[in-house]
């Protein structure tokens, strides 16, 4: 199942934020060693607490995290805009209502699950179609490229830096019908 809500409404999905959160501690902070401010097993941010994202969640059965991202308007700040810009010297501001920053993409996948990233997929392009939402963005190390590829939804890289001694990609994703229509397919082959 896909939750989709916004910050301003998580207490009506009070559970999933907070295995959201926890999950996240557990990918960024544990696994990953980001440098990322863990309360009470928590990771939240200011993204989170300022600027009113929307969640994309896929649960299992049992109500337990599998995967989950936010997305927010680049019209406000960005982690790009906040972040990441001195990374990527030459980029651009990527500004505009129809563009939007994806980040804190948290897996929790089990194996044999990847259908949980193409259930993600699918709602997020449907949702981001749907709201006039042409384009996301993102920022990822490169053994991301595989999973975005294997759900359907591969990314146009705009430019690569070094981070900590690891290949970071910054690219937009297109939404589009035809985007759909692949992720769609590739989540029926994955079912």
């Amino acid at each position: 199942m896909i939750r989709v809500f916004s910050y301003n409404h998580r207490h009506f999905h009070a559970q999933t934020y907070e295995k959201m959160l926890r999950a996240r501690a557990v990918v960024f902070s544990d696994r990953l060693n980001w440098d990322v401010n863990v309360v009470d097993g928590k990771e939240e941010d200011e993204y989170d607490r300022e600027y009113n994202p929307l969640y994309f969640v896929a649960e299992r059965p049992d109500g337990s995290h599998a995967t989950s991202m936010r997305i927010i308007p680049t019209t406000g700040p960005t982690m790009l805009r906040d972040k990441f810009h001195s990374f990527f010297p030459d980029c651009p501001d990527i500004y505009s209502p129809t563009i939007w920053e994806s980040t804190r993409y948290c897996a929790t996948l089990r194996p044999g699950e990847i259908h949980y990233t193409g259930e993600l997929a699918r709602t997020l392009c449907q949702t981001c179609l749907e709201n006039g939402i042409t384009h996301l963005t993102g920022i990822f190390f490169r053994p991301m490229l595989r999973i975005y590829e294997r759900a359907g939804w591969p990314p146009e890289p705009i430019m690569s830096a070094q981070l900590d001694g690891k290949m970071i990609t910054l690219a937009t994703f297109d939404v589009s019908q035809a985007r759909l229509d692949e992720i769609n397919k590739k989540f029926a082959l994955a079912a």
